[in-house]
């Protein structure tokens, strides 16, 4: 696991979309695309995308109701930002 949450803080950077929709599945849980998008405020048209992307970087999963989850727990992707710093 450690290995998948230094690649995702590698590669996304706090102020992208990506980080933000992985940083909100950690701390929510499963979602919607469209709840994602009315409480981060991201555009549903971006929100799409950047799920697909992520799924396709294996940090989220998709739910049988169309929900997506991330794979990475909220404390472990807290605990590992904050011990970098």
């Amino acid at each position: 696991m450690s290995e998948l949450i230094e690649k995702a803080t590698k590669e996304l950077k706090p102020d992208t979309a990506q980080f933000k929709v992985l940083a909100y599945l950690a701390f929510r849980g499963a979602s919607l695309p469209g709840t994602i998008s009315e409480e981060t405020g991201i555009a549903s048209g971006t929100v799409r995308p950047v799920l697909r992307s992520l799924l396709d970087k294996g940090y989220v999963k998709q739910m049988e109701d169309g929900s997506y989850r991330s794979v990475i727990p909220f404390t472990d992707f807290v605990s590992y930002i904050f011990a970098k710093k």
